[in-house]
This record gives structure tokens, sequence and C-alpha cells, in this order.
């Protein structure tokens, strides 16, 4: 534990609202902590703002013997009172396939904690300080030609480009999902006409991530012309397929040549 970094730590509490894609009704949303961790010099702060009867090395050595103490209960398997704020307590994680299993059978063992009625009241006190709505939409971040390095959001016919952000894979089984080429019109903006936009083929894709994604423009785009890069996607979190797609048209065009 670094003794030179005892601090205080103050705040509220950030929440992210994410829409519930279990169910059909479309304004159903459910909200996830944006957590901020206090360290234990955190919690030594606060003990040295409230008495002078300890001293931060006496009390940093006291935390690394309870810690220690904690430890070698836990490899007893034993559950814990965390004083008097819940319990810390041993679970098996996972399923077993007959009624009768081996010993070898059991699922690993991990940890569980239920918190006190006292910790419960506590955090009911926490304000909120800001609610925000979750991002869903791919982010485009670059578009790199593969084969001239350049990105400068102007890409060889016929030679892989690499496309760099989040939430970019291509997933789902909606006829819409894709990699488009949406040319620009006259007044300088993406042609609304979707009969005209360029698809890649899913074979000319050999990376499909979220984070990237790498193509050959090997389709029937023009050199010379201008385009906007346009993703639908249906990809959630993980392996997840979300029931909705999800569609991107990039701000930047890009040149093909």
């Amino acid at each position: 534990m670094n003794t030179s970094n005892i601090s205080n730590l103050k705040g509220s509490v950030n929440v992210t609202v994410h829409k519930n894609y279990l169910k059909q009704d479309s304004t159903s949303s459910y909200a996830k902590v944006q957590r901020t961790t206090a360290g234990m010099n955190n919690v030594i702060a606060k003990v040295l703002n409230k008495t002078k009867l300890f001293d931060e090395a006496s009390l940093v050595a006291s935390a690394m013997l309870f810690k220690n103490a904690i430890l070698e209960l836990l490899e007893q398997g034993i559950s814990i009172n965390l004083l008097e704020l819940g319990t810390l307590y041993p679970s098996a994680q996972g399923n077993i396939d007959n009624l009768n299993p081996d010993l070898s059978e059991i699922p690993d063992l991990t940890l569980g904690f239920s918190p006190s009625q006292e910790a419960l009241q506590a955090i009911s006190k926490a304000e909120i300080g800001m609610a925000q709505i979750e991002e869903t939409l791919p982010v485009i971040l670059s578009i790199e030609d593969l084969s001239t390095h350049k990105t400068d959001y102007t890409v060889s016919l016929n030679m892989p480009i690499r496309i760099r952000g989040r939430r970019l894979k291509i997933a789902g089984e909606d006829e819409e999902v894709g990699l488009y080429f949406a040319p620009m019109d006259a007044e300088g903006n993406h042609d609304k006409s979707e009969s005209n936009w360029v698809r890649i083929s899913s074979e000319n894709f050999f990376k499909n991530t979220s984070s990237y994604l790498e193509v050959i423009l090997k389709d029937n785009l023009i050199s010379g012309q201008t385009y906007f890069l346009v993703i639908k996607t249906a990809s959630g979190r993980g392996c997840r397929i979300n029931k909705s797609v999800r569609t991107l048209v990039h701000d930047i065009p890009i040149t093909v040549v």
C-alpha cells in the first residue's frame, strides 16, 4: 500500500441508462452505476479526519493485518462478517451434470457478498448526480488504406482498408445489415436512395470485430467517386444480437482512387 497517497474521495453516483432489449416495449430501460472505487487509502483518510488517536502508519499496518487474517479465513472456506457491513461467503459456480457427483466434478468456488441492512441504509443516502443515455451507435475513429497506410480518407480500389472504432461489428439476421458506400450527392450529403448504395460483400471481410473492420474494396465502386460509409448492424454486447438494427452514416466522406 502506498502510504504517501492518503487522500479523500468525494462525489455523487453517476448512472448510464440502457435500453432493455429483452422487452417489446421500446421505452423500457434500466440503469447501471458507473463505479467509483475507494481504495484503502481513502478509507484511512476518512478515519484520520475523524480521530487523532491513530497515526497513518498504524492504520496502514492494521489494515494489512486485517486483510491477511481475512484471506486466511477464506482459504479455510469460512464466511466472514465484514465489520457488520455484510457477509463475504464462498459459493459454487456452474452446473453439475448428475445428481451424485464426485468431488472433482464440483464447480470451482467463488465469492459472494450479502450486504447488511446497515450498509443498504447507507447506500440509500447516496445522491445520483448524473444520468446519461448509453451510446449504442457504431463510432468510426479512422479509415486506413492498408496498401498505402494513408488515413486521409482516400482509399484504393481493389485494395484492403481498415476501419477502426467502437461497436463496429457487422452482425444480425436482418437483410439490411451490412457495410455500405453511399455516393455523395450534388449538395455534398450522402445519397438518401439506398438503391444507389454499394454494399460490401461479406466475402470481402477478413476482420469483423467491435474495434476493427478490414475489407477489400472489390465491389462496384467507381474510381474518383466520393462516398459516405454507412454501417448497419444489430450487434449487441458480447455475442448478443439485438432485435433492432442501428445505422451509422459517417460524417466524413471518403474518395476512391
